[in-house]
């Protein structure tokens, strides 16, 4: 067995500024929590809690609770500790900073970790010089408000003419991702206006969107605390709903802004993208990481899908499209055979005609996955394809999870 390199992690010396931050630590014995308070007294850190468990316990918790800033857990007897790390990446913020301890002396364990995105990998007994070196560095990283980690995935979802079901697609695909992916989404309705993913879920929109629009430099992680409207235990909403009159500029710098924010504190940011690439809604879906183009089955919207995808693959931005068509089978649509052929390729995603549950749900205010099972299943397979992960939710092994 190879014996570990040095920590990564070199010594900070903690100044009055680098205080701050929540830690979190995961321990299994009584060594291992005396050596950590030992070192956390004399750094006077103020929100520095230690639970004992390991890192099972740990997501178990993380799953109904926010993460911290810096993340401590055990592997100590985990007979695989990877796959417990990979689960509990399935919970974890991607701003989270994690750190492995364990009973391990183990080069190839490190370098695992350090693949998914661990910070660092302490083994027992814990040297307190390592520990303090951890302390310090995570503590003034996050003091600077230094984000060198994996951010969140930034989704938009745009229909290719108005009136095509494109919110109800991004309210049921964010609704699935947070209640049955276990991910915590932000979802975000950037029609100011007449947006309504806030009807859809039964909540009453804010001026927090506005506000950040207006007044980009009051934006901080306390400003999104307060502006986000939780719609589940992991699904927080964005939305306004403002006069017709008069039109509130959307300036394109401040609305990428926000959304860089909202990704380092989010697995995904799914973004409801008014039809039309006008001002800021260009801008976001340029920089998305995935876009997914909303189309009925007529023919001016197999028409306007395909006009709008070649717009995007013109303009040279490398990055994914999607067709879905939806509410296929309605009367008087075109047959699928004859959508993929008006779109000159099959649909990435096809979603049935089902009018009456989805009216109904969006009536309610509840998302529509809720109510239709076929439905469901549907959002499921687009789910799959927006996160890349098989049928069973786990993704590929050793894709880096966390912020390092």
């Amino acid at each position: 067995m190879s014996a570990l390199p040095k920590p990564l992690l070199q010594a900070v010396t903690p100044t009055s500024s680098d205080r701050s931050g929540k830690v979190l630590a995961y321990v299994a014995d009584a060594a291992t929590e005396t050596a950590l308070r030992q070192v956390a007294a004399p750094m006077l850190l103020t929100d520095f809690e230690i639970r004992r468990g390991d890192v099972r316990t740990a997501a178990r918790d993380l799953a109904r609770q926010r993460s911290p800033d810096l993340l401590i857990v055990d592997l100590s007897g985990i007979d695989l500790p990877i796959g417990a790390m990979e689960s509990l990446s399935q919970v974890c913020e991607p701003s989270v900073t994690v750190v492995a301890i364990g009973d391990r002396n183990d080069v190839a364990l490190y370098r695992n970790l350090r693949a998914l995105g661990v910070a660092e990998y302490l083994f027992k007994p814990l040297p307190a010089d390592q520990v303090e070196a951890m302390f310090g560095r995570a503590m003034g990283a996050a003091a600077s408000g230094q984000a060198t980690g994996r951010q969140g995935k930034l989704i938009a979802v745009t229909g290719a003419r108005g009136g095509v079901g494109t919110t109800t697609v991004a309210v049921n695909l964010s609704s699935y991702l947070a209640d049955v992916g276990r991910r915590r989404i932000a979802l975000v309705d950037l029609d100011l206006h007449t947006g309504t993913v806030a009807l859809h879920l039964n909540l009453k929109p804010g001026r927090g969107l506005r506000e950040a629009i207006e007044s980009p430099d009051r934006v901080d992680g306390l400003f999104l605390e307060r502006a986000m409207q939780p719609a589940s235990d992991r699904l927080d909403v964005l939305a306004a709903e403002e006069p017709i009159v008069p039109a509130i500029h959307q300036d394109s710098k401040a609305v990428m802004d926000l959304l860089e924010l909202l990704r380092s504190q989010y697995h995904y940011v799914i973004l409801d993208v008014p039809h039309g690439l006008v001002g800021a809604s260009r801008e976001v879906l340029d920089q998305a990481a995935l876009r997914i183009v909303v189309a009925d089955g007529s023919l001016a919207g197999a028409r306007d899908a395909l006009r709008l995808r070649g717009t995007f693959e013109a303009a040279g931005v490398s990055r994914p499209t999607l067709v879905l068509h939806n509410r296929s089978g309605a009367p008087g649509a075109l047959k699928p055979a004859e959508f993929d052929r008006a779109l000159g390729a099959a649909a990435d995603c096809v979603m049935e005609n089902r009018p009456k549950p989805l009216i109904e749900a969006a009536t309610l205010g509840e998302p529509a996955i809720r109510r239709c099972t076929p439905f469901k299943n549907e959002i499921a397979k687009l789910a799959q394809a927006v996160s890349g992960q098989s049928a069973s939710g786990a993704p590929g092994l050793f894709a880096r999870m966390f912020k390092r």
